[in-house]
């Protein structure tokens, strides 16, 4: 008569033991779900405080020239958005942008209100420092303002030419968005949840898989463990399944960390991608489903540094060509778009992350989910193979 499998029992033990750890409680819950609102909340509200301060300031803008184009210049002077200063030549306003006395110049060709007046083009140079964030606004609302000017001055001459409206427009073009808002909402978060994703599966059980491990050889714990009825097969796995949960815990607690202030504050980014975005939130489970062979993968390979390291701190100097195997696939998949060639479908990691961006911009393939799927499970199950080969070999398991 067979024995029951003793794999749930090493996996309770483990995890009871895991999250008695307050280091694991803070790192993979508390962090992300009160921390990573709280830094999105400040970020966001400082942000949105820095520019409605930009919208409601008043530009400082020198002239140099302003004789020469006196439509252009009275214009800008009775404009409530800036405050004009005169200059006699350019490198005074050049110097007065350096000095942060101006933060942007408007430099008039001398024959500027000639050209002007005979229906030609009006040479004009804008002066800014590309180095300070304020001259580069300033330039952005100089060059909106002249945008503005050109548009009712060609007004004027097709009125002048008794010409219709639409002879400076031989084109009429609509454009529509066929994309629902949730799908719409889904796709501004699949820019970068799938790194998050990724990042948190793949770090979120790395205390943990250095602590049952290399920890339990440094505290002399692994003999007494081996000598359990428990077979090797049976430690191996029960341990493998703790990281995971940790990874997957990770990952639930670091969506909903970033998810959650985007939900509340879902009416400010309404107003940068349009009043008809919402989340879909259906997506976002497929996307936390499909991460769990990423998980599997990544949890073996640290349960495979974590049996062949002597300690924690060997175990750490291990850990940076894993971090070159998660955190390259992962940046790149933020490079590449959704409708990438079929062969990256076999790349680790990569074929996750793109799937998941698929997932969130509606453009579901069944055959690279397939691939990915079955070549997330194979790399998964050798990396497992490995541990459960090293668990065999005690001059590995006993490395003092």
């Amino acid at each position: 008569m067979s024995r029951p499998s003793l794999t749930s029992t090493v996996f309770l033990k483990e995890i009871r033991e895991t999250l008695r750890d307050k280091r694991v409680i803070l790192g993979v819950i508390v962090s992300p779900l009160l921390v990573t609102p709280l830094l999105i909340g400040t970020v966001l509200f400082f942000a949105g405080k820095k520019e409605i301060e930009k919208q409601a300031s008043i530009v400082e803008v020198g002239i140099v020239g302003h004789a020469a184009f006196p439509t252009l210049v009275k214009r800008l002077k009775t404009d409530e958005g800036f405050n004009a200063h005169q200059f006699d030549s350019r490198e005074a306003a050049k110097q007065a942008i350096k000095d942060r006395t101006i933060r942007v110049a408007l430099i008039v060709g001398e024959n500027a209100q000639t050209e002007f007046s005979s229906n030609n083009s009006a040479p004009l140079e804008i002066l800014y420092n590309f180095a300070n964030e304020n001259s580069q606004f300033a330039q952005v609302q100089l060059r909106n303002f002249i945008g503005k000017f050109d548009k009712e001055a060609l007004a004027d001459r097709i009125e002048a030419a008794s010409l219709s409206e639409k002879f400076a427009k031989p084109t009429k073009v609509e454009t529509t968005n066929i994309a629902a808002g949730s799908s719409a909402g889904s796709f501004v978060l699949g820019l970068f949840l799938p790194y998050i994703i990724v990042m948190s599966a793949a770090f979120g059980g790395i205390q943990t898989a250095f602590d049952l491990c290399a920890g339990e050889k440094e505290r002399g714990t692994m003999e007494t463990l081996l000598v359990t009825p428990a077979s090797r097969y049976e430690i191996v796995t029960g341990k493998l399944l703790t990281i995971l949960t940790i990874s997957f815990i990770a990952s639930c607690c670091a969506i909903t960390g970033i998810i959650a202030p985007v939900a509340f504050g879902l009416e400010f980014f309404k107003k940068l991608v349009g009043d008809s975005i919402s989340i879909n939130f259906a997506s976002i489970v497929w996307m936390m489903l499909i991460v769990i062979p990423l998980a599997l993968f990544t949890s073996s390979l640290l349960l495979v540094i974590s049996s062949f390291a002597r300690n924690q701190k060997e175990a750490q100097t291990y850990i940076l060509p894993f971090f070159s195997v998660v955190i390259l696939p992962a940046v790149l998949s933020t490079v590449l778009g959704a409708e990438s060639h079929i062969y990256t479908a076999f790349v680790p990691i990569l074929n996750i992350s793109l799937t998941m961006k698929q997932i969130s911009g509606d453009l579901f393939d069944p055959l690279y989910f397939g691939i990915s799927l079955a070549t997330s499970f194979l790399y998964a199950f050798l990396a497992m193979r490995l541990a459960a080969s090293f668990f065999q070999r005690e001059q590995i398991l006993f490395r003092t």
